[in-house]
């Protein structure tokens, strides 16, 4: 499998890191109850609600929500936020990418990654 894996324990333990990390990280720069963070935190979920307007369960997730989920959860999304934030000088942005980042990071702890285009987890 490409890309970030959590299929094995190192796998998720690394994920589980990269997700504290980026949390506390996130929290250092913008403040333990900053708003930027908190939502970007709980943002790429916003597919699962999408989802789930018209399914009662998230597993598998209906095929029309699959692509903006597995994008919302893409580790791409952080990366471009961390950029921006980089090339614009911006506290905002680099505390929304750790986030994000720290949401992702801890789905693929949990075992939770990419779905297939049925909706099915890999």
């Amino acid at each position: 499998m490409n890309g970030w894996t959590w299929h094995t324990p190192w796998g998720r333990a690394l994920s589980g890191a990269v997700g504290v990390t980026a949390l506390y990280a996130g929290a250092r720069l913008g403040g333990p109850r900053n708003r930027v963070l908190w939502t970007c935190a709980v943002l790429p979920d916003i597919a699962l609600l999408y989802g789930a307007a018209s399914a009662p369960t998230f597993d598998p997730l209906p095929p029309y929500a699959v692509r903006p989920y597995n994008v919302l959860h893409s580790p791409g999304v952080p990366l471009a936020l961390f950029g921006a934030a980089r090339t614009l000088g911006s506290r905002r942005l680099t505390v929304a990418a750790c986030g994000w980042l720290a949401h992702i990071a801890v789905d693929r702890a949990f075992g939770y990654g990419p779905r297939a285009r049925d909706g099915s987890r890999l």
